[in-house]
């Protein structure tokens, strides 16, 4: 699949909307890759996101759930 540099600009912008459903959402598919045993790397590539993201979001979780991390 081929995307012009437009329609990529278009849909990373959509990925980086400050929605909070969406960064709701972003961070569930980002811990529940990271739960699968990718890397925080890997998960961060994948997801479009920056490693210090997904780093603090799984943070974020393990203090909340302390059996999850």
């Amino acid at each position: 699949m081929h995307l012009s540099e437009t329609d990529r600009e278009t849909l990373l912008k959509t990925l980086n909307a400050r929605s909070p459903e969406l960064i709701q959402a972003r961070m569930a598919n980002a811990l529940l890759l990271l739960a699968e045993g990718l890397s925080t790397e890997d998960v961060a590539g994948l997801l479009f996101l920056d490693e210090a993201s997904v780093a603090g979001w799984q943070e974020m979780f393990s203090k909340h759930s302390p059996k999850a991390a």
